[in-house]
């Protein structure tokens, strides 16, 4: 997660989601970092593309980006991009 303490949208992701991620399946699979957005991404993926604003979720695999979610506008709708990122992942075994 790019995040910054100024941000708004980081801080409703923080208070509606935040403290549920960490107990889902998808934490099991996509450890949750919190990084400021002047952080190099290379020290977590190769040839990943920069953030420009927060908050932003990179999905990392293998040193590879596989997904990612830009901006927060509410819980339900940062679940149904998660899955969607995730769940390609069960249905071909990976």
């Amino acid at each position: 997660m790019i995040t910054d303490d100024s941000c708004p949208y980081c801080q409703a992701w923080e208070r509606e989601v935040g403290n549920i991620y960490p107990k889902t399946d998808f934490a099991k699979e996509f450890e949750l970092l919190r990084i400021s957005l002047y952080t190099s991404l290379n020290d977590f993926a190769d040839n990943v593309e920069p953030a420009f604003g927060t908050p932003t979720f990179i999905f990392i695999r293998d040193r590879v980006e596989i997904g990612r979610i830009e901006g927060f506008s509410d819980p339900e709708m940062f679940w149904w991009l998660i899955s969607d990122i995730a769940y390609p992942l069960k249905i071909s075994g990976e």
